[in-house]
């Protein structure tokens, strides 16, 4: 989705309306945040491509504040391509990642995936990127053959009317299936849903043949739109919130704004999200590397002025006898204020009381009055005092680059925050919820209301319906969409039954938790009795998992679009799709002390995932801690997302 990156459709139109571009020559690069500009030459105008990997390619009228490249991998794309024509633009599969080719054989690849790179290639190998990293799938390196990342290759505008509806059945309700089996973008679904008058939360398995014929014409018509180049922005509380290459009728009219050009739409949504957002942290981080610089003028200053002391020192010692002669003949000669007998005398200042030789031709500064061996102790002292200071300032240059460090990552953490912040949220997250290891979708209820909202609204007859044994706690059901959920599934599914129960603000070790099917759950009381709110009649047997751990595993997640999240659940889930994540079990922590948590999270990433970390909002994390809690542990997950968002 545009607002915070490309889609694989904006890609797939943008590539098909930028022919323009192709045979234009590289003018120069330029270089703002994290953005690589290239200024092409194309025919008697003059265009520049923004791409910033992970986020867009475009082309952008916004040019005033562009800095021209000159360290970094930006200054290595300028020295390959300056002067290069642009042969081709290419879209990798039906995916977020663009091939730019450029005469001579070199390429530049810009991944607008998630933590995608911008790699430049020659000859198939990998000259520099704008990162390095060793990932399960392949190596981005120096000297190493490019691999792009696990590519969607099916376009999913040009399936088959039975392809679509086989694919679209895999989700447990049908804009999922769409996202998830079809490959569609989630605001393309969503708005495909819309114009074929189909509800988000349908199940596609109870969908007629009729319905997907539909949205199979739909899609079709909107990627026909598309295609026609024309771009819109949609405004939340004024603000850009998402570029699409098609009108969105889902969304009231005046809240969308409507461009001759897709370029322009994606410019202004892009451009209007500069990489340092906060002019006061800009001013900040400027004042510090002036700092920066100047200690370390200071520290290559002083080092050179020591190592030339220590250097005259040598040049006196190794030549003792002549040096002794010629001050011997100063000192004769001072009364007089002529010195010019003593050959080796290049400058003297009288009322100084110092001049200067030449020996091994080094000028040397001597004091009158001085011997050799007091001009050599003088020397090595000098020389010393010298390296103290320079080791003071090196003291200084170390805590502005930490300073330094510490603001830039603040400044990109500043960036996610806004991005995330204007995440589209799922129907499902104003419930708990949690997945389970084969990707079933728990939802629980925060308090009596929800859980009557969850079993009247959303349980079907072969959910399964969970509860701790203990009276007060979350009504926590796992959809099922007609599939049969593991061993594995429910014992997922009973930690949030058993966390978010009364069982945690007692501190027990563990509780009991019970499930039934969504047909054995019933909001109707026997004759002559009450059910007050959040409170069901439960039939038949019940299955029990004896002893559920208060062990509640809350974990910095990344979701489809890169954007981070605080997601918990069992330690097996949470650790698969987290980048890092706490355990956590019932303490002396008060909620207000959830930072520790975050601060945590920080703690353990490195410098390139501390900004997801320090982007997470604490009064989200607050909301998911059950109640008083200590931390039991910290560990690096596995990353892989979630794919329900």
């Amino acid at each position: 989705m545009a607002r915070v990156s490309m889609s694989n459709l904006d890609v797939n139109v943008w590539v098909y309306r930028s022919t323009g571009l192709v045979g234009g020559r590289v003018d120069n690069v330029y270089t703002l945040g994290d953005t690589i500009y290239l200024k092409l030459r194309v025919g008697g105008s003059i265009r520049f491509l923004a791409l910033e990997a992970g986020v867009r390619a475009h082309v952008t009228s916004r040019v005033s504040k562009l800095e021209e490249a000159s360290r970094g991998f930006p200054s290595v794309v300028k020295r390959h391509l300056r002067d290069r024509k642009l042969d081709g633009v290419e879209q990798l599969g039906f995916d977020r990642v663009l091939k730019f080719a450029f005469s001579g054989g070199v390429e530049l690849y810009v991944e607008l995936l998630p933590r995608g790179f911008a790699v430049l290639v020659n000859e198939g190998r990998v000259v520099a990127a704008s990162r390095y990293a060793e990932l399960r799938d392949r190596v981005v390196k120096p000297g190493v053959q490019y691999r792009p990342p696990p590519l969607q290759t099916v376009n999913p505008f040009k399936l088959s009317l039975e392809d679509l509806a086989s694919r679209a059945s895999v989700g447990v309700d049908i804009v999922r299936g769409l996202v998830r089996g079809v490959g569609l973008p989630g605001e393309v679904a969503e708005e495909v849903l819309f114009r074929a008058n189909v509800s988000l939360e349908s199940n596609p398995k109870t969908l007629g043949f009729d319905v997907f014929r539909r949205v199979w014409e739909e899609l079709g018509d909107l990627y026909r739109e598309s295609l026609e180049g024309r771009g819109y922005l949609l405004l939340k509380e004024g603000a850009p919130f998402e570029a699409t290459p098609f009108k969105p009728r889902r969304v009231a009219e005046g809240f969308v704004k409507e461009f001759d050009s897709f370029d322009d739409a994606l410019d202004e949504l892009f451009s209007s999200r500069v990489t340092f957002e906060d002019q006061h942290l800009r001013d900040e981080i400027a004042k510090l590397e002036k700092s920066l610089r100047e200690a370390e003028d200071l520290e290559a200053r002083y080092r050179a002025e020591a190592g030339a002391r220590r250097l005259e020192a040598e040049i006196l010692a190794r030549n003792y006898g002549v040096v002794e002669s010629l001050i011997e003949c100063v000192r004769k000669s001072w009364r007089l204020r002529d010195v010019s007998r003593c050959g080796s005398v290049v400058e003297v200042d009288f009322n100084k009381g110092l001049y200067y030789v030449d020996i091994e031709g080094v000028r040397v500064r001597l004091n009158y009055g001085e011997g050799v061996q007091d001009a050599i102790v003088r020397l090595y002292r000098e020389a010393g005092e010298l390296e103290g200071k320079a080791r003071r300032a090196r003291e200084a240059v170390v805590e502005a680059l930490g300073r330094l460090s510490e603001l830039e990552l603040k400044a990109k953490a500043r960036v996610v925050t806004l991005r995330a912040r204007a995440r589209r949220i799922a129907w499902f997250e104003r419930f708990r919820w949690t997945l389970t290891s084969n990707g079933f979708l728990v939802i629980g209820g925060r308090d009596a209301s929800q859980n009557e909202s969850l079993v009247r609204r959303y349980l079907d007859e072969r959910d399964l319906f969970l509860h701790a044994d203990i009276q007060g706690g979350s009504a926590v059901i796992v959809k099922t969409q007609g599939r049969e959920p593991s061993r594995e599934d429910v014992e997922d599914a009973a930690i949030i039954a058993a966390c978010y129960s009364r069982a945690w603000k007692a501190g027990l070790a563990s509780v009991d938790v019970y499930w039934v099917y969504g047909n054995q759950v019933s909001k109707s009381a026997p004759a002559g009795e009450y059910l007050r709110t959040g409170a069901f009649m439960i039939y038949g047997e019940r299955n029990y998992i004896r002893g559920v751990r208060l062990l509640l595993a809350l974990g910095l997640a990344l979701d489809n679009e890169g954007n981070p999240l605080a997601f918990v659940g069992s330690e097996r889930v949470v650790r698969r799709a987290s980048i890092a994540y706490t355990i956590l079990a019932p303490g002396d922590s008060r909620l207000d002390e959830a930072g520790l948590v975050k601060d945590e999270l920080v703690k353990t990433l490195d410098s390139e995932s501390k900004p997801l970390a320090m982007a997470l909002d604490v009064e989200q994390i607050k909301t998911l801690i059950p109640g008083k809690f200590r931390i039991l542990k910290v560990e690096i997950g596995e990353g892989a997302g979630l794919g329900v968002l």
